[in-house]
């Protein structure tokens, strides 16, 4: 078992039975669920539930992963992607990266 995705490690392990199943789903369906978590998101912090919203982002997090493994990524190719782009995309940029989502998107 390998401890390339850190704390994420458990979730990756945890789908690891349905991988075959993972592997046969659209990006629409990876794209549903997303939205799907973001409703419960909403839901949760509407009622105040800061835990529960918590744990639906956590679901975010694991259905981000999915996706990554229905695309043939490794914890290891993971953790590398996440790193390089952490590096070469968003360390020192993150006010640009805000001010381009609201000049082209308006959010």
């Amino acid at each position: 078992m390998s401890e390339q995705l850190g704390p994420f490690q458990g979730i990756w392990d945890a789908w690891t039975e349905a991988e075959q199943e993972i592997a046969r789903k659209p990006l629409s369906h990876f794209e549903r669920a997303t939205q799907i978590q973001f409703e419960e998101l909403q839901e949760h912090l509407s009622q105040g539930n800061r835990e529960a919203a918590a744990r639906e982002l956590i679901d975010v997090v694991s259905i981000a992963l999915n996706n990554l493994r229905n695309l043939g990524f490794t914890p290891r190719e993971i953790a590398e992607i996440a790193q390089d782009r952490a590096d070469r995309r968003m360390k020192g940029q993150a006010k640009e990266i805000l001010e381009k989502y609201r000049k082209t998107y308006g959010i």
